[in-house]
């Protein structure tokens, strides 16, 4: 399904790989045509993930960013989350897989896919 976006859309856009994030309208689009359906929380895991591709973050950085520092689950929390972003961008037609576990901290977008 091919979209339109706005010229405001396009100016603020963050391009990892063949993956386009649009901040203002909190969609993902993979290879320009395909409209990944993620939750809010998917989305904004992945968005502040996207928003910083030089840094490693915690799982329990995610947790305080995204759901609050009074959410009370655990950090598996993020591991679920991030293991339904990457099978729902694999399922849109993502070749790669733009986030990359970092042994003993937590995630980071891989470096080598990430273009602004």
């Amino acid at each position: 399904m091919r979209r339109h976006h706005s010229s405001q859309s396009l100016e603020n856009k963050i391009h990892i790989g063949e993956i386009t994030i649009l901040p203002e309208s909190r969609e993902v689009i993979v290879n320009n045509d395909h409209s990944v359906l993620l939750t809010p929380k998917e989305y904004d895991v992945f968005f502040l993930l996207a928003k910083h591709p030089q840094k490693a973050f915690e799982r329990s950085d995610l947790l305080d960013k995204v759901w609050g520092y009074d959410f009370e689950g655990d950090a598996r929390t993020v591991d679920q989350h991030i293991k339904n972003i990457r099978e729902k961008l694999k399922k849109s037609g993502c070749t790669f897989n733009p986030i990359k576990t970092v042994w003993g901290l937590g995630y980071q977008i891989q470096r080598n896919s990430y273009e602004r």
